[in-house]
């Protein structure tokens, strides 16, 4: 019975996207969306659009960042700049990069991991077991900032056996990559332990990156129908800076890497401590009902430097000039319950949390810096401690309902009560004397968020779906009280704004899926989706303001539209693959003038109907495996994109690319397999990510010597080896 109790585990409940269809039985239908673990997923009764990367489809992948797997997805992008990535679904929010969440939440072994700026850190890729990726508003699951959807990352699964493996490889730009596994199973429990190093010299100017990680997960299973579940995970990390990028075409062109460009990266010397805790408890009970609960703590601690400077006046930055300590830590409780009645599945679930974020910053050398004729002085022992708690309290429900062995009905709600405040600290010198400052200010949100939806069986193998989803994200207090909180900055004054409603997005969806041709499953969905009150600068996201005031509101909306479709064939035969396709018309319905800054001015444009940023119309990413001989496989992978605007005026286009990714694995026995791979086989040098929002070059004109370009190293080879044991 050990197997049985493995599988019970919520530790091992794996992603299953290798369902049959036609074996599911609606007399008895359950509700699979567990917001705690990577469950499966009921193909026949899921009225989303929920696609899946298994273990196996990682390992044949072998990513080196999360992108390489995200990219496999239908309607999903990352943009990619060295060690750091923001994930986004179909285009939402896609405009911003800076401080803003992407609208994604991102979940890491139950944990909902809060983002720094839209950028997810303490992902360890090696660490990756499975990927389940929800689309559409998913706030009824999720809460804030699940505008576009979630990301449900699994990195630990318990396997009932013995034994473990050693993974070996190193590749170009000073690559390695080392990483140890165990497994232990007995009638009592399960147990694994991962240790792992991984470093980087970094193709990009000063992007060297290394990182140390150990954890393990232990679950004990009490009795044939309950276990409880302990994890424990350390990330030390070191990021030289995070940014590999250079500024405009022209500089991409001649020196991509960014070295000698005579700019240091705005930060640098980023060192991390991530520190991940949870305890699970999963019981089922006799009638059929399941207990799901956990409690979790998270932490990310870490420092860098920042503000380069040049003191002694020669042109060259010489110096930082000053010390950033953050320290994200996160803690809460979830629990769910979900049973089966007859023709009814329903799941009840609560989620209570709380997020800390605690930001210092002092400079520490005497500068000054001109902008507009305007001076401003900056003195040694300035600066600013910010503390923000975002503690949340929230109830949720999903039902479904068996009209008839056909049809399916599908309903959820939830209701977020969310309770923000932020404190801070600061610390000034006007040249004569030493002031102190000390604020607080507080909001509290109440949000109900749903998804209705509906699946009809046509036939034994194919199921129609249809759903209306929601999401929602909260305005940060420090954008209701700019005015208070950052007063006047470098000749702009910021001004209260605390009536910013939430920003919502509503998604219309309507698919297909099913098994066609000997076994290939497909999936095909149409949407629309379209946000509402998107919280920008009333100047434009990075602009100094209209005539010198600048304040927080909701700007405009946005319409994203858009087919997907994905197909994979039985993943055994001698010849295999899988196909995902995005189309996808992302602009805005309704904006207010967007300003850009220049050298001597700012300008207002009318981007109504322009594109959002960086959402090319077409993504196409194919795979195909071949078994030309029993001990080896090729693996041949095809990425393309079209092009996309740089920013909201739709001035400057940037070039579509494909790239195409190979990789040889032989399997010398059992226990002994090598490899060899090869990313961007042909050498494109494309545009991984690119960035534009202001005249950088100072020439009154916006174009694409402006733009913060990434560009990709091109052909890189890796190769290793992986023993078990």
């Amino acid at each position: 019975m050990r197997v049985n109790k493995v599988c019970l585990s919520a530790i091992c409940a794996v992603a299953i996207s290798t369902v049959n269809i036609s074996a599911v039985d609606l007399d008895t239908i359950s509700v699979e969306s567990s917001t705690i673990a990577d469950t499966a997923v009921d193909q026949k009764t899921e009225a989303s659009t929920v696609n899946v990367i298994t273990e196996k489809e990682i390992t044949e992948i072998d990513p080196k960042n999360i992108n390489d797997l995200l990219e496999t997805i239908p309607g999903v992008t990352a943009d990619v700049r060295s060690d750091v990535v923001e994930i986004h679904i179909r285009g939402v929010a896609q405009q911003e990069f800076m401080w803003e969440n992407t609208g994604v939440t991102v979940v890491i072994d139950g944990v909902p991991v809060m983002q720094d700026g839209g950028k997810v850190r303490g992902i360890n890729i090696d660490d990756i077991a499975s990927i389940k990726v929800i689309k559409g508003g998913a706030s009824y699951l999720y809460g804030e900032n699940s505008l576009a959807g979630a990301i449900i990352i699994t990195t630990k699964k318990n396997k009932d056996k013995n034994g473990g493996y050693i993974k070996a490889e190193q590749g170009n730009y000073g690559y390695e990559n080392y990483k140890l596994k165990l497994y232990r199973s007995a009638d009592k429990y399960s147990a694994n332990i991962l240790a792992s190093y991984k470093y980087e010299d970094g193709y990009w100017w000063e992007t060297q990156n290394d990182a140390k990680t150990i954890g393990g997960l232990f679950t004990y299973y009490i009795d044939d129908s309950s276990d409880i579940s302990f994890n424990a995970d350390y990330l030390k990390k070191y990021q030289e800076t995070t940014r590999g990028s250079v500024t405009g075409v022209t500089e991409a062109e001649e020196n991509p890497t960014g070295e000698d460009d005579g700019d240091w990266a705005y930060s640098h010397d980023y060192k991390s401590d991530i520190y991940k805790y949870y305890i699970k408890y999963n019981k089922d009970f006799n009638d059929g009902g399941n207990l799901l609960a956990t409690t979790y703590y998270y932490k990310d601690l870490y420092n860098y430097i920042s503000s380069p400077q040049d003191l002694d006046g020669d042109g060259n930055d010489d110096t930082y000039t000053a010390k950033n300590n953050k320290d994200i830590k996160q803690y809460g409780l979830k629990a769910e319950y979900r049973n089966n009645y007859k023709k009814l599945a329903y799941m009840v679930g609560i989620d209570l949390g709380k997020k800390k974020y605690d930001s210092l910053r002092v400079t520490t050398s005497d500068y000054s810096t001109t902008r507009r004729g305007r001076t401003t002085y900056y003195y040694a022992g300035e600066g600013s401690d910010t503390i923000t708690n975002d503690k949340n309290y929230a109830i949720y429900l999903e039902t479904k309902y068996s009209l008839n062995p056909k049809w399916t009905m599908v309903g959820n709600i939830r209701y977020d009560i969310n309770k923000n405040d932020y404190e801070s600290d600061q610390t000034d010198y006007d040249g004569t004397q030493w002031s102190n400052k000390v604020l607080y200010k507080d909001k509290n949100f109440y949000n109900v968020s749903y998804r209705v939806g509906t699946t009809y069986d046509l036939n034994n193998k194919d199921v129609v779906y249809a759903n209306i989803s929601t999401g929602f994200r909260n305005p940060r207090v420090e954008d209701l009280y700019a005015g208070d909180i950052r007063g006047t900055s470098r000749g702009v004054t910021y001004a209260n704004n605390p009536d910013i409603d939430p920003e919502t997005t509503i998604t219309y969806e309507v698919g297909v899926r099913g098994n066609i041709f000997s076994g290939i499953r497909y999936e095909a969905s149409a949407f629309i989706t379209d946000t509402k009150d998107i919280i920008s600068k009333n100047s434009g996201t990075y602009s100094h303001g209209i005539d010198g005031v600048a304040y927080y509101e909701n700007a405009g909306d946005a319409r994203n539209k858009g087919l997907e479709l994905s197909l994979k064939s039985n993943s055994r035969k001698k010849v295999s693959f899988s196909l995902s396709y995005t189309y996808l018309d992302a602009y805005y319905t309704s904006h207010d003038p967007f300003y850009v800054s220049y050298e001597d001015f700012d300008k207002a444009y009318d981007i109504v109907g322009n594109q959002l940023p960086r959402v090319p119309h077409h993504k196409i990413d194919l795979i195909v495996n071949y078994k030309f001989m029993p001990k080896w496989k090729l693996m041949t992978e095809l990425y393309a994109q079209s092009h996309y605007y740089t920013d909201e005026t739709n001035f400057v286009t940037m070039p579509g690319y494909a790239k195409v990714n190979m990789r040889v694995d032989y399997n010398f026995n059992k226990k002994l397999s090598f490899y060899v791979k090869v990313d961007n086989v042909l050498d494109k040098q494309y545009y991984r990510t690119v960035y534009l929002f202001s005249d950088r070059n100072g020439d009154n004109k916006l174009d694409g010597e402006d733009a913060s370009i990434t560009v990709d190293p091109g052909r890189v080879a890796y190769a290793g080896f992986t023993f078990k044991f």
